[in-house]
């Protein structure tokens, strides 16, 4: 759609890989609550539930494939309002949101992109107004400050219609790969320019992250008992940090016994979460039940997919093994808890 047939209002453009769907509920449920005059909700990547008065993309491929920029390609460019609301599923828009729009509106001469606070849980803050890539590095900023550094966080983005027709998320890049900092610094260099508005609210309904000075600490599940259909037990378990904490290593198990007598198929996903792999590419052996299945190949932030036959009722064994570390500093998140050089981040059982 191009520019001159948007109509003024508000287009919801969210993603989802269908493993959250209570979440998503709820997060529709919070925009609706907003009351506004001109609005729609879109939804973007894997949807295998019901949702009523709501525009479905079908993007399973990039969501499988953790393409979080293909989804968001693919929402905002079938928005009919001339200003977008990117998001996660996993965002709870406050009473106060509107006040941010209002202020994009009014501020229009002097902002094309908008943050907002956007807290954890706990309320603390999550990436809402910060920076990296500059002197400072990768940090919060007070939210009086500026920099010519900062960023838009890949959970939220606001903005008007014209900046996405400018300039698209990299439709390839998955899970940890920098795609927000890729797309941030391109917006910037095509003269756009990002605001703050405090007086707007947004909750990232992930308990795994909590503010820490101006960083923020990240704590992540790694059993994966979540993640799977309920007739299948799975359990990951992962070395633990080495003495030397800035840098990590990997040695992922993966154990699937599947309940019913039905054969299946394991799909995997893995990102790698450094960018420094371009200098020391980094080799991910997979094991499956004591039998090698490949080596993956890292050179920098790229994500892997794998497909597994799992016969009816046998147990299926995953092991991923990294060749070696990767600094723990790279991840940008100070006491990250993550102990892996390479992060699973999708785990699937579909009917074979």
């Amino acid at each position: 759609m191009t520019p001159t047939d948007r109509a003024a209002g508000y287009s919801f453009c969210l993603i989802t890989d269908g493993r959250r769907s209570q979440q998503l509920a709820a997060e529709i449920a919070t925009i609706r609550a907003l009351q506004l005059p001109a609005y729609e909700i879109i939804v973007s990547g894997r949807v295998p539930f019901a949702l009523e008065g709501v525009r479905v993309i079908a993007a399973a491929h990039h969501a499988l494939a953790g393409q979080l920029g293909a989804m968001r390609n693919l929402a905002c460019a079938a928005a009919q309002y001339d200003h977008l609301i990117v998001a996660d599923d996993d965002m709870r828009f406050h009473p106060d949101f509107a006040n941010g729009l209002r202020y994009l509106v009014a501020n229009a001469a002097d902002i094309d992109v908008l943050c907002v606070r956007l807290l954890n849980p706990d309320g603390t803050r999550y990436w809402d107004w910060a920076t990296w890539g500059g002197p400072r590095g990768h940090t919060l900023l007070d939210y009086h400050e500026s920099d010519a550094f900062v960023y838009v966080t890949g959970g939220l983005a606001i903005m008007k219609a014209a900046v996405h027709d400018a300039v698209q998320w990299d439709d390839v890049r998955g899970f940890y790969a920098g795609e927000d900092l890729d797309w941030s610094a391109r917006v910037r260099a095509a003269g756009f320019r990002i605001g703050f508005c405090a007086d707007a609210t947004v909750t990232h309904d992930d308990a795994r992250y909590t503010q820490q000075g101006n960083t923020l600490r990240f704590q992540q599940d790694l059993a994966l008992f979540d993640r799977l259909v309920p007739d299948v037990e799975v359990a990951g378990f992962f070395r633990p940090l080495e003495p030397d904490t800035r840098w990590m290593s990997m040695d992922g198990r993966i154990r699937v016994q599947p309940k019913a007598g039905v054969a299946r198929v394991l799909r995997l996903s893995g990102a790698t979460l450094a960018a420094s792999l371009a200098e020391h590419p980094l080799q991910v052996v997979m094991e499956v039940n004591g039998a090698t299945a490949g080596t993956v190949t890292f050179n920098g932030p790229q994500s892997f997919n794998l497909a597994l036959p799992i016969k009816a009722g046998a147990p299926l064994h995953v092991r991923l093994q990294s060749t070696h570390g990767v600094r723990a500093t790279d991840v940008g998140v100070v006491g990250d808890e993550r102990p892996a050089s390479i992060l699973l981040h999708d785990v699937t059982l579909e009917a074979s």
